[in-house]
C-alpha cells in the first residue's frame, strides 16, 4: 500500500462535502496564528481577548506575584517612620558697592554684582563645618531622640502604623548638658581627631536630611529639615539658619580686618623701597654728571655729538658734490661746454667782451675794410680775448681741484672728530640707560604704591558695610503632618510593577511553553490534520490521564463513563472523531486503525475504548485489541479478565479466537481481545508473521478494528504495528506533550511508512476566552443546549445517526 499518494480529506465544514489532496499538500507548514480559528488555516490579527486568554490562563500566578510583592512593599513602606519638616526662609542679596573716586582724572568706579554669590551661598549652606556647629550649639550627642526615633522601624512598629494614626511627638526634646552661649567658643576651639571622628555620624546625617531650595525670581530660600521627631526639625531648620547667618556675618568682618593688615604692610614695605630707590637715583646721577631732572632732553656730550653729526654730513656733502663737479668737468671733452665751467664768472666776462667786440667789428666793416686801423684794432683785441677764453678751462679746473682737495680734508677732520666724541658719547648712553632702568622701576613701585593707597581708601570706605546681607525671614513652626514616606505611593508603584511583572512572566512563560495546547498548533508545528478535539472534564481529569480508576460498578467502565452522556462535549468529540476516520480514507473507511502517542499517560487507550464505542454505536461489528503488552489496561477499564488473550493466540497456546475475544454487555456491537498474559518478549511477538495475519483475518471479520499499542517514542511495538494496520491515530496530550517528543513520533512512523491519519488532541481544557472554534462550541453545550424533555429525541437522533 502506498501512503505517500494517499487521498486523504480536509477537515470538514457544514455541506462542503469532501475536498481530497495530497498527503504532502496536507502536511505543508501553513501560516499560522496561535489563538486563531481552529484548524490554523486563516491569518487573523491579534486582538484583545487573545492576550487577555494569556492573562487569564497565568492569573493565579499573576494575582500571587502581585499580592507578595505588593505585600512586601507595604511591610515596607510602613517599617520606615514618619518623617516630619521643618523649614525656615532666609534671604541672601549682594549690597550695592560704594561709589568711590580714584585716579589723576577722579574716574567713577561702581562694583559689580558676583553672578556667583547665590551658587556660593547655597553650598555654604550645606557645609560639614556649618553642620558640627549645629550638632554641638542644640548638644545633638546627648540627644536621644535625634537618631532614636528613625531607628523604631520593627514590623511590630510597622503594623501598629498600617492600622493606626501616628501623632507627632509634641514635647521638646530634653537636652542634656548645658549649651553654648556664642559661637566664638566653636571657632577658637581646636578638636581632636577622635572628637571630629564622633561627630561625623552626625554631619553626614544632618546634610543628608538638609535640602536647600531658592525660590525662583527672588533673593529667598527655604532651609527645608526633615526628621522623624517635629520638634527637632523645626529645631534643627532654625538652628542652621542661625548658625550659617552668624558665620556670613563672622567671615566677613574677619576678611575686611585681615584685609586692612595686609594692605598697611604692604603700603610700609613699599614705602620704605621707592624712598631707598630715590636716593640710588640722585648719587647715580651726580656721579655720571648726568642731568638730574628726567625731563632734560640730554646732555652736553650729546648735543656736541649732534653738532659733529650734522656738520660731517654737510662736509661729506660738499666734498662729494665738489669731487663730482671736477671729475665731471675734467672728463669732458669740449671742457667750455661743461656746466659747471660756463658757470665761471671770468669766462662769463670774457664771453660778453668778446660778443661785444664782434658786435663792434660787425658794425665796422659795414662801413670800412678789413684794412682799417680801427677794425684791425678791433680784431686784435678779440684775438686775445679769445686766446685768454682758451686758458680760462684749465685755471677753473685746477681751481675746482683744489676746491675737491680742500672739502676731502675738511671731511676727514670732522671724522675724527665725530670718532672721539661718539666715544664719550657712547659711554655716557650706558649710564643714562642704567639711569633711566632705576627710574622705570621707581615709577612703577610708585603707581602700585598709589593702588595701595586707593584700596585702602575703598576699605575704609565701605568698612562696616558688608557686600553680602544675610538675613532670617520666616522661623519654621513646629510641624503638625508628616511629609513623608509617601507609603500610598509606594504601595502603588509596587503594585503597578507587580502586576506588569506578573503579566510579562505570563506572556514569557506562554512563549517558552512548547506543548500542544490548540488545533492549530497541531497544523502548525505537527503538520498533520486534527481529527478531533477532547475536552477536559474536571471530574475525569483522572481518568482522561490513563491513571488508575479503581474498582468499577458494574455496566460502567472508567473509560466508557465519558460518553455515557450523549449530551456531554466528549461524546461529541468523539462523535466528530469517528466522522473524520469514517472520512479519512477515499472510497472506503478504514478497518484496522491503531491508537498510539508519543510518550506514556497522554491517554491513548482511553481515546482507543471510546473510539471504538463510537463507532460500535453505528451498528458497526467493532473489535478493539489491546497490544500494550508491557502495561495492558483495557481489561481494568471493561472490568473482564485477562487470564487469556492476544499472547496465548500469538504464542500458539489458543488457537480459537471466538475463546479469546469477549462480548461488551453494554453495546452489543462491541468486542473484546485482552492482552493476556505479558511475555518476556513483546516486541517479537506484535513484530511476528502470526501478528499481521491475525489483523488481517480479523479486518475480514469486523467493520473496524481499534488496536491499542505502547507509546511509540518508548518502545518500538507502534512502530512494528502500524506496518500492519491501514492507518494510525497520534493522540496527543493538550498541554502537556512536547512538540519535539510529538515530531519525533511523527517521523519515526513516517520513516517505516505508516500512514498517519492525524492527531486526536486529547484533555483539552476548554475556556470560555478562547476566541475559537471549539470554546464557543462546548460552551454552547455547557450553557444547556440540550433539555432534559429531549434527552430521549437526542438519544434515537444518535442512534439513527
Amino acid at each position: 500500500m502506498t501512503h505517500d499518494e494517499r487521498l486523504v480529506p480536509s477537515q470538514p465544514s457544514s455541506g462542503s462535502g469532501l475536498v481530497d489532496s495530497r498527503l504532502a499538500e496536507l502536511t505543508r507548514s501553513k501560516t499560522y496564528n496561535k489563538y486563531g480559528t481552529y484548524g490554523g488555516t486563516q491569518d487573523t490579527e491579534t486582538n484583545l481577548k487573545q492576550y487577555l486568554f494569556v492573562i487569564l490562563k497565568r492569573k493565579w500566578l499573576i494575582m500571587s506575584l502581585v499580592l507578595i510583592i505588593t505585600s512586601l512593599a507595604t511591610i515596607q513602606a510602613y517599617r520606615d517612620p514618619s518623617i516630619y519638616q521643618g523649614a525656615t526662609t532666609i534671604k541672601i542679596e549682594q549690597k550695592s558697592q560704594s561709589i568711590l573716586q580714584s585716579g589723576a582724572n577722579g574716574g567713577i568706579i561702581i562694583g559689580q554684582n558676583d553672578p556667583n554669590l547665590c551658587g556660593t551661598q547655597l553650598k555654604l549652606l550645606q557645609n560639614r563645618e556649618l553642620a558640627r556647629h549645629v550638632v554641638l550649639r542644640l548638644d545633638l550627642p546627648h540627644n536621644p531622640n535625634f537618631f532614636g526615633a528613625q531607628a523604631r522601624s520593627g514590623v511590630f512598629d510597622s503594623l501598629k502604623r498600617i492600622f493606626t494614626k501616628e501623632k507627632p511627638n509634641t514635647a521638646l526634646p530634653k537636652v542634656v548638658g548645658s549649651e553654648p552661649t556664642n559661637e566664638q567658643d566653636f571657632r577658637d576651639r581646636t578638636f581632636t581627631p577622635e572628637e571630629l571622628a564622633a561627630l561625623e555620624p552626625y554631619e553626614d546625617t544632618i546634610i543628608a536630611s538638609e535640602t536647600i531650595e531658592p525660590i525662583p525670581a527672588t533673593n529667598l530660600i527655604i532651609i527645608r529639615y526633615i526628621h522623624t521627631d517635629p520638634q527637632l526639625a523645626q529645631k534643627i531648620a532654625d538652628t542652621l539658619a542661625e548658625v550659617f547667618v552668624s558665620n556670613n556675618q563672622s567671615l566677613q568682618e574677619k576678611g575686611t580686618t585681615k584685609a586692612d593688615q595686609e594692605l598697611s604692610q604692604e603700603i610700609a614695605k613699599y614705602q620704605a623701597q621707592t624712598q631707598k630707590k630715590q636716593q640710588d637715583i640722585f648719587t647715580y646721577a651726580k656721579d655720571h654728571q648726568l642731568p638730574l631732572n628726567p625731563d632734560q632732553t640730554g646732555s652736553l656730550a650729546d648735543k656736541q655729538l649732534a653738532t659733529y653729526s650734522d656738520q660731517l654730513l654737510q662736509a661729506e656733502n660738499i666734498a662729494r658734490s665738489q669731487q663730482a663737479a671736477y671729475e665731471t668737468a675734467k672728463s669732458t671733452a669740449d671742457q667750455l661746454s661743461n656746466p659747471e665751467i660756463q658757470k665761471d664768472e671770468r669766462i662769463i666776462k670774457l664771453r660778453v667782451k668778446i660778443s661785444d667786440l664782434k658786435d663792434k667789428e660787425t658794425g665796422l666793416l659795414q662801413k670800412y675794410t678789413k684794412e682799417w686801423p680801427e677794425v684791425q684794432q678791433v680784431q686784435a683785441q678779440i684775438k686775445d680775448l679769445e686766446a685768454d677764453l682758451a686758458k680760462a678751462p684749465q685755471e677753473v679746473l685746477n681751481s675746482m681741484k683744489q676746491k675737491a682737495e680742500i672739502a676731502q680734508k675738511n671731511l676727514n677732520s670732522l671724522r675724527n672728530s665725530y670718532s672721539k666724541q661718539s666715544g664719550v658719547t657712547s659711554a655716557l648712553t650706558k649710564h643714562v640707560i642704567e639711569l633711566a632702568s632705576m627710574r622705570a622701576d621707581l615709577a612703577s613701585d610708585q603707581q602700585f604704591l598709589n593702588t595701595l593707597y586707593q584700596k585702602r581708601r575703598e576699605l575704609n570706605a565701605v568698612k562696616g558695610d558688608n557686600n553680602t546681607s544675610v538675613a532670617i525671614t520666616d522661623y519654621s513652626r513646629v510641624p503638625r503632618a508628616p511629609v513623608g514616606p509617601a507609603r500610598m505611593r509606594t504601595i502603588m508603584i509596587a503594585f503597578l510593577l507587580s502586576l506588569l511583572a506578573g503579566i510579562g512572566l505570563a506572556f514569557m512563560l506562554d512563549f517558552l511553553d512548547d506543548t500542544i495546547k490548540t488545533v492549530d498548533d497541531v497544523d502548525r508545528y505537527i503538520h498533520l490534520p486534527a481529527l478531533a478535539l477532547i475536552p477536559a472534564v474536571r471530574s475525569e481529569k483522572a481518568r482522561l490521564r490513563g491513571g488508575d480508576a479503581g474498582p468499577a460498578k458494574a455496566g460502567e467502565t472508567t473509560a466508557l463513563a465519558m460518553v455515557k452522556d450523549v449530551r456531554s462535549p466528549i461524546a461529541e468529540s468523539y462523535r466528530h472523531l469517528r466522522t473524520s476516520l469514517l472520512l479519512s480514507s477515499a472510497g472506503t473507511a478504514p478497518r484496522t486503525i491503531l491508537v498510539t502517542s508519543s510518550q506514556p499517560s497522554e491517554g491513548k487507550t482511553t481515546t482507543a475504548i471510546n473510539t471504538a464505542f463510537i463507532l460500535a454505536q453505528t451498528g458497526a461489528q467493532v473489535l478493539i485489541i489491546d497490544c500494550d503488552l508491557r502495561r495492558p489496561r483495557l481489561h481494568a477499564h471493561f472490568n473482564v479478565p485477562n487470564a487469556k488473550g492476544l499472547t496465548n493466540r500469538l504464542s500458539g497456546e489458543e488457537m480459537d479466537m471466538d475463546k479469546l475475544i469477549q462480548p461488551y454487555e453494554g453495546q452489543p456491537n462491541l468486542m473484546l481481545l485482552t492482552s493476556g498474559p505479558m511475555p518476556p518478549n513483546p516486541a517479537e511477538l506484535l513484530g511476528s508473521e502470526e501478528m499481521r495475519k491475525l489483523l488481517v483475518s480479523l479486518s475480514e471479520r469486523f467493520t473496524h478494528v481499534i488496536v491499542d499499542s505502547p507509546p511509540a517514542i518508548s518502545f518500538t511495538d507502534a512502530s512494528i504495528l502500524s506496518t500492519f494496520v491501514d492507518g494510525v491515530i497520534l493522540v496527543v496530550h493538550g498541554g502537556r506533550s512536547s512538540r519535539a517528543v510529538v515530531r519525533r513520533a511523527k517521523q519515526q512512523l513516517l520513516d517505516i511508512g505508516a500512514h498517519i491519519y492525524g492527531v486526536v488532541l486529547n484533555n483539552v481544557k476548554i475556556e470560555k476566552t478562547r476566541d475559537y472554534y471549539y470554546g464557543g462550541y462546548y460552551g454552547y453545550y455547557n450553557s444547556g443546549y440540550y433539555r432534559d424533555d429531549e434527552a430521549e429525541e437526542s438519544d434515537a437522533a444518535t442512534t439513527r445517526a
